[in-house]
């Protein structure tokens, strides 16, 4: 069976969709990896008198284990510089995208939706091609680059380590394809060879959830972006030309040779029985955290998700969850999120052209008081700028509580 035609004109729109673009936002999460996102060149390099938008490309990389299996799955992003970049990882049990079903449900009201897939399960079936029109869908990014790599294939990439330190919260037992169970690690922060790093990433154990390998997953590349440093030295055989990108494994060397980060995307359990009748470890992303990091570390590849205008946000406030409220307020009234910016302010307003007073009506009260100013350097293929003000700060923080 081929991906629904649905999510193939999805990933075509998400290809084409060049035009709309973002430039920095701020992903929910820990003050650390708050920090760390908002140190990003691609969040600081474009600044709004510079009307620009800074090259930031994304590949999708899948990492294969025992039998060719999809074993874990990353969106790799290079910063505007050329080397260093993201590394943002996702369940290979997210669940897929829905189309509605052309049928009406039993009562005749609405339609019904197919129940959702896994990621791993689409590979398993369609290979690389149909994971990536199905991430594409799903986060809304395109890729310049994708790539399925085998251990050999992953133990190369990441050969100028030399060694990774690791600190792991359980023991890691690796499962071949005969079943012969191996213990790969014990509990602990342990350093470890290259080969050693790719076989704890890798590693899967039959009926094991995916949730329970999530830590194993962050302290891996924890122990990458630490060992990385400043960055590794790129090889003379690296390509660091534009056709370079389209090859995985050169990608991850590019994003090895600079200074990088890692995020791993929130992740819950679905639980719907339309969604997941079988109840197979399957997992649903948080939509506006999505938003967010893409539009922080991969701003020329996130595409809009079908909304008719995208706007920019200045903040004042380094606070995850005053700005992921107003990412979800937005999203919520169908406007898309171009830009996060810090800036000085204590009034909530809005500044644009002929779409200030659609996106007040949009948005109602939902901002609290929002006044109308003047824009002087507006950024292309954005329509508006928010300012947030003390006002939402304070709704934000008392409804997330």
């Amino acid at each position: 069976m081929s991906v629904s035609a649905a999510r193939q004109r999805r990933a075509i729109r998400v290809a084409l969709a060049a035009t709309v673009v973002a430039v920095a936002a701020l992903p929910v999460g820990g003050v650390l990896a708050w920090n760390q996102l908002l140190d990003s060149r691609a969040s600081t390099t474009v600044a709004v008198e510079s009307l620009s938008i800074p090259e930031t490309p994304a590949a999708l990389v899948a990492a294969l284990g025992a039998g060719g299996q999809l074993s874990h799955v990353w969106v790799a992003t290079l910063d505007a510089s050329g080397v260093g970049g993201t590394v943002v990882l996702l369940p290979i049990g997210a669940a897929t995208e829905q189309a509605p079903v052309d049928a009406a449900s039993t009562d005749g009201s609405a339609t019904t939706s197919t129940p959702a897939e896994r990621l791993a399960e689409v590979y398993a079936r369609d290979g690389m091609g149909g994971l990536a029109n199905e991430v594409q869908g799903l986060l809304d990014v395109s890729f310049v680059s994708v790539g399925a790599l085998t251990r050999t294939e992953l133990i190369n990439v990441f050969a100028p380590l030399g060694g990774v330190d690791v600190l792991l919260d359980r023991p890691v037992v690796s499962v071949a394809v005969d079943g012969t169970p191996t213990q790969l690690a014990g509990p602990g922060e342990q350093s470890f060879a290259i080969d050693r790093v790719v076989d704890i990433l890798i590693a899967r154990r039959p009926n094991e959830k995916e949730s329970d390998r999530f830590a194993r997953h962050r302290e891996v590349w924890n122990g990458v972006v630490k060992r990385v440093g400043a960055g590794v030295e790129l090889a003379p055989e690296v390509d660091t030309t534009p056709a370079g990108l389209a090859d995985a494994s050169n990608f991850m060397r590019r994003v090895l040779g600079g200074a990088m980060q890692v995020w791993q995307l929130s992740a819950a359990p679905v639980l719907d029985k339309t969604l997941n009748p079988k109840r197979i470890d399957m997992y649903s992303l948080d939509r506006a955290e999505v938003v967010m990091v893409f539009a922080s570390v991969a701003p020329s590849a996130l595409s809009g998700a079908d909304l008719p205008v995208s706007v920019m946000i200045d903040s004042p406030f380094n606070d995850p969850i005053v700005s992921r409220a107003a990412v979800q307020r937005l999203l919520d009234a169908g406007i898309g999120v171009a830009v996060i910016a810090e800036v000085t302010s204590s009034a909530t307003t809005v500044a644009g052209d002929d779409v200030t007073s659609a996106i007040t009506e949009a948005l109602g009260d939902s901002f609290g008081t929002l006044q109308t100013t003047s824009w002087d350097a507006p950024v292309s293929g954005v329509a508006a700028r928010i300012t947030l003000g003390s006002q939402f700060a304070a709704l934000a923080r008392d409804d997330s509580q």
